[in-house]
């Protein structure tokens, strides 16, 4: 049968009761006084003299002395079940402590869609978390219905989407109104052209995002509002992925210049005329004001998007 006994409470957890649960914890971990006190790095009298205070002082038999050695009662056992939960909850106060001694000098939680998510916010993140005193991130890089959930939830600080129907309480900044531009292989004959009028694109071979995502839909509907029909040769499920295909030489893409630009010289960029745009909305959880570091990492993505704004704008 269980012995009932009452595990010290808070208000009774001194320094000094710590010391003896920390003896009785290394005897029974270490199987003798020997073992405990290398453990502990204390003379074996010293853990002797812990392990009788708690027993006197808890009133409980813990350990069977008539053999000229210490053997656990069955009530010891009972008793470390309860103090290895107690270590436990220690552990958990300690790591608390540490995400909010980071949490002092900034946490920053970031979710992206990916043609945001894969090249151009790891940048801006990597050098935002190395100024002086500056905060742990996080990144995560999934869909613009994924993000607005994980802001929504309080999963992220700050987010970048997308728009998506009744989001209205979570933007707390204009969006990033990104113009399409178009992504060709270096050689390809329409590279000549300063700006390339969108009836130049008529059976072109095309590479295009999955059909499920919101970025194609607003390329699709651009063709077909100007009677426009390119070859599909391929699909792919992020901006990045097309660029690369383009610069294989697969065909073009209708790409945001944040993504473009990574590639450099090995895609050519061009003014589409007419052309879509890509509102990167700014997210942030309802209901609170933005962290201080979330609000400082939002203007370093302005400064940094304000010059593909001016020149593709």
């Amino acid at each position: 049968m269980k012995v009932p006994f009452s595990f010290p409470g808070v208000a009774t957890l001194t320094p000094r009761r710590l010391h003896q649960l920390e003896a009785f914890r290394a005897v029974m971990h270490g199987g003798s006084v020997t073992r405990a006190a290398e453990i502990l790095s204390l003379s074996q009298p010293a853990v002797t003299k812990l392990l009788r205070a708690l027993e006197e002082e808890t009133g409980l038999s813990l350990f069977d002395r008539s053999r000229r050695r210490l053997t656990a009662t069955h009530e010891a056992h009972l008793f470390e079940a309860e103090v290895a939960r107690l270590f436990a909850a220690a552990k958990r106060v300690d790591r608390l402590a540490n995400d909010m001694r980071f949490a002092g000098v900034g946490e920053l939680r970031v979710a992206a869609l990916p043609s945001f998510g894969i090249g151009f916010i790891p940048a801006l993140l990597a050098r935002f978390a190395k100024t002086e005193k500056g905060p742990r991130v996080s990144l995560t890089v999934t869909s613009s219905l994924e993000v607005h959930d994980m802001v929504q939830s309080g999963q992220a600080d700050i987010g970048f989407a997308l728009p998506l129907g009744a989001a209205g309480a979570l933007n707390v900044a204009p969006p990033f109104p990104l113009p399409g531009v178009l992504a060709l292989p270096p050689r390809h004959r329409l590279a000549r052209k300063a700006v390339v009028e969108l009836r130049d694109l008529e059976r072109e071979p095309c590479v295009s995002l999955g059909r499920q995502y919101r970025l194609r839909d607003i390329v699709d509907e651009l063709f077909e509002r100007h009677g426009i029909a390119p070859i599909q040769v391929a699909e792919t499920q992020n901006g990045a992925a097309a660029c690369e295909m383009v610069a294989q030489g697969l065909g073009f893409t209708i790409a945001n210049p944040v993504t473009a630009a990574d590639f450099g010289k090995r895609l050519v960029l061009r003014r589409l005329r007419p052309t879509v745009e890509f509102p990167v909305h700014v997210l942030s959880p309802p209901g609170r004001r933005m962290s201080r570091t979330a609000t400082q990492f939002l203007e370093t993505v302005q400064e940094a998007t304000a010059p593909f704004l001016k020149q593709w704008g």
